[in-house]
């Protein structure tokens, strides 16, 4: 007799036990908004939550460059924005110093103020981005990782804007040179050189300046693919990970109900039995 009560007795703690366990798993789930607290509980689903984090560490990262990246090519845009109205200024400068009623004294001043854009230009030329590095680089242009085996370079090397076919700042400072050359012939044929090369440094700077937009707007474009990319990852470890807090509140509900009858039922049907055990 007393061998089966204690059976019963500890059958009913055991349940009882098992509810309780249930319970505190359920307000851990609630706590964490996770279902899977452990490999174990889903081992298969765990593993891809494992590699879906792995996968997400690494936009982390890429998403960081593409903010970088898009950082120096505003820059640069902005700078090129500044050489492209210095050397439309030079070219206005030199039509001046053309005319035949201009006077030494005009013509002294428009070189003194194209040799000031010309140093205005070379500052842009030798510029330093936010890290201390040169934004536009002499040794071909930075390339930055921005996806598994994708790189962008968001600013061009630097010949290739200032330098070739082009020199910017020695043209300007060749046209300074010709608006003041004391004889009257060389000086026109001199302007009207220093003309055609102004103008090709224009259209240079001009080209520099929509290619800098192709490559903004691919790193636009790779920062929107990337987020997209980063939405459907995140809805796919939701899925696999996320708890129902609707379904595991309501559940827990019944479990503390159901704990509290037997914990009841417990005390007002084993009241003798114990009595008896401890006889």
């Amino acid at each position: 007799m007393i061998s089966s009560t204690r059976y019963q007795l500890n059958l009913q703690v055991a349940q009882q036990s098992k509810l309780a366990e249930a319970i505190a798993r359920g307000q851990s789930e609630i706590a964490s908004g996770k279902r899977i607290l452990a490999p174990s509980d889903d081992p298969t689903a765990a593993a891809t939550v494992a590699d879906i984090g792995r996968t997400q560490a690494d936009q982390a990262v890429w998403t960081r460059n593409i903010d970088t990246a898009s950082a120096l090519a505003a820059t640069a845009d902005t700078a090129l924005g500044d050489v492209a109205t210095g050397m439309n200024r030079a070219k206005e400068l030199m039509l001046s110093a053309a005319s035949g009623t201009t006077s030494d004294a005009d013509r002294a001043t428009i070189a003194t103020e194209l040799r000031s854009i010309a140093q205005d230009i070379q500052s842009q030329r030798t510029a330093l981005d936010s890290r201390g590095e040169p934004l536009f680089r002499a040794n071909g242009a930075l390339e930055i990782p921005v996806g598994p085996g994708v790189q962008v370079a968001p600013v061009a090397a630097r010949d290739q804007i200032f330098d070739s076919p082009v020199d910017l700042v020695a043209t300007i400072n060749a046209a300074a040179d010709a608006a003041v050359n004391t004889d009257p012939t060389a000086r026109s044929a001199a302007i009207t050189s220093s003309l055609g090369t102004l103008d090709s440094g224009i259209q240079q700077v001009a080209n520099a300046q929509a290619d800098q937009g192709v490559r903004e707007n691919r790193l636009s474009t790779l920062k929107d693919q990337l987020a997209s990319a980063g939405e459907q990852l995140a809805e796919q470890r939701s899925n696999l990970e996320d708890v129902d807090v609707t379904a595991v509140v309501s559940q827990l509900q019944s479990q503390q109900l159901n704990l509290q009858a037997a914990q009841a039922i417990f005390a007002k049907v084993n009241q003798t039995s114990l009595f008896d055990l401890i006889k």
